[in-house]
């Protein structure tokens, strides 16, 4: 009897489109990366020695044989291994210090309960992360439907998911919890569950920095829904709790950010700025000045990550970005998704460097879900639609094999 119950619960899941077309896919890139990450190694072996430079482990085991080096070895690389070392010693390198706590306290949680070793770690960030990016599929795929219609759910999906860069959602990241949360967050708040998405929010902004920008678009949710466009809509008795318990809730993402600051300055660390000038050449400034450094590499012999492809390919998503995002104001049924894009687009702006701008770009561009669905749009077109999804695909082979042979992305 329990077995027939569990099995006709399955049965029923599956009959989601959601879930089987998120499923499909999230199995489809899985395989892909795991055989294309192997190939890779094959075509260009690691140098036996750690290169603190160019390979930094941070003094972490190596994973290179038997199964944990198959499938967890390739993915030890970058961030990943400052998430690995909070997971295991907290904060105690500065340097980590710029890391949010949510994702690589998940790390140690599981990690402990896989028996503490830096493989249990390793094999806990890589299922948190994939746990986070088919919850991430299953919730996009139903926002298309909401927002546009089912038709462009699946092709959503697949711009998103084979993004050039989209392998960081599979990768040991916080790029796929974050992005979860983050738009689960805003789509809540458009429902009227501001619990939830306040809640979602706090979480958000315990995963990355940028998860405080959240307040905006839940503000304005808030003001649509209860505020009537600015003309009070008071009504008897019921108004004051539900109405004042919903606009405590839209404050707290911001909220994470600043427990994450206070408890930075109790423990005696230095401040974000310092960290981020001194270990990420990065200075706040004015919007765009990166883009203008950007230009000078490319155009007119500047010495900012001259000779990098990557620069050309953050440059461009940029542009992307700031051409969708202003597309988001007037698509959409509200502002709402063009207030998240624009917000987020904003924050990543502000940094500034003379030695790497636009320095990670095109991995943020993943957390620009709005983005994603308007490219679905404009591939209704059946000739955008080919050119999208076969430079996609290039690039993204491209790209992660760089990734899992040490060579920078993003």
């Amino acid at each position: 009897m329990q077995w027939q119950t569990i099995k006709a619960r399955f049965v029923s899941l599956w009959g989601d489109s959601s879930v089987k077309t998120a499923v499909s896919l999230y199995l489809i890139l899985r395989i892909l990366l795991t055989v294309w990450a192997v190939v890779a190694l094959r075509i260009n072996p690691l140098p036996e020695e750690p290169d603190g430079l160019l390979r930094p482990y941070f003094d972490q085991p190596i994973l290179d044989d038997g199964i944990a080096g198959l499938l967890l070895g390739p993915w030890q690389r970058f961030d990943t291994m400052h998430y690995t070392r909070i997971a295991a010693q907290g904060y105690a390198t500065e340097r980590d210090s710029v890391f949010p706590p949510l994702y690589p306290l998940g790390i140690r949680v599981f990690g402990e309960l896989f028996g503490g070793s830096h493989a249990a770690y390793m094999l806990a960030a890589i299922l948190i992360s994939n746990a986070a990016c088919l919850g991430l599929f299953i919730v996009v795929y139903r926002l298309v439907a909401d927002e546009f219609d089912e038709s462009l759910s699946t092709r959503t999906l697949i711009y998103l998911g084979l993004f050039p860069v989209g392998f960081y959602l599979m990768a040991p990241y916080s790029e796929s919890l974050f992005i979860l949360l983050a738009i689960t967050s805003v789509w809540a708040a458009s429902k009227d569950k501001f619990v939830w998405a306040g809640v979602l929010g706090l979480l958000a902004s315990l995963t990355r920095l940028t998860g405080w920008v959240l307040i905006v678009p839940l503000a304005y949710e808030f003001w649509r829904r209860y505020l009537g466009y600015g003309s009070w809509k008071i009504e008897p008795i019921s108004w004051y709790r539900r109405n004042i318990t919903a606009l405590i809730m839209v404050g707290f993402p911001p909220l994470g950010t600043v427990l994450f600051i206070v408890y930075r300055w109790l423990v005696g660390l230095p401040s974000l700025p310092t960290i981020y000038a001194e270990y990420w050449y990065q200075t706040t400034g004015f919007p765009g000045v990166d883009m203008l450094t950007a230009l000078n590499t490319m155009f007119l012999g500047g010495s900012a990550r001259a000779g990098e492809f990557t620069l050309w390919f953050d440059f461009f998503v940029t542009l992307l970005l700031i051409g969708t995002t202003i597309h988001a104001f007037f698509r959409f049924n509200r502002p709402t998704w063009g207030l998240y894009s624009g917000l987020l687009l904003l924050f990543i702006l502000l940094p500034t460097s003379e030695v790497k701008p636009l320095y990670s770009f095109s991995r943020y561009t993943l957390a620009f879900v709005p983005t994603f669905m308007l490219m679905a749009e404009y591939g209704r077109n059946p000739i955008v639609h080919r050119i999208i999804l076969y430079v996609s695909l290039a690039l993204y082979l491209y790209f992660s094999g760089q990734f899992v042979v040490w060579g920078w992305v993003a």
